[in-house]
């Protein structure tokens, strides 16, 4: 294989990547987005513990960590 030839095989090497590199982006986009996509989570109910009145929490006394 002569000097040219190399030459033209390296250019000809680096001319395929630049021109398929939108098409890698694009292709990259796609399956990222087909395979790895968040999908929507079901909404379940809230609950509100705001409206809590049993008993309050500074009168429960803690056995296990008692002194």
């Amino acid at each position: 294989m002569t000097f040219a030839e190399i030459i033209l095989l390296v250019a000809g090497g680096f001319g395929i990547y630049f021109v398929l590199r939108p098409l890698q982006r694009w292709l990259e986009a796609y399956l990222l987005g087909k395979f790895f996509a968040r999908r929507p989570r079901v909404h379940r109910p809230t609950i509100d513990v705001t409206e809590f009145t049993s008993r309050l929490s500074h009168k429960k006394e803690d056995h296990e960590h008692r002194s």
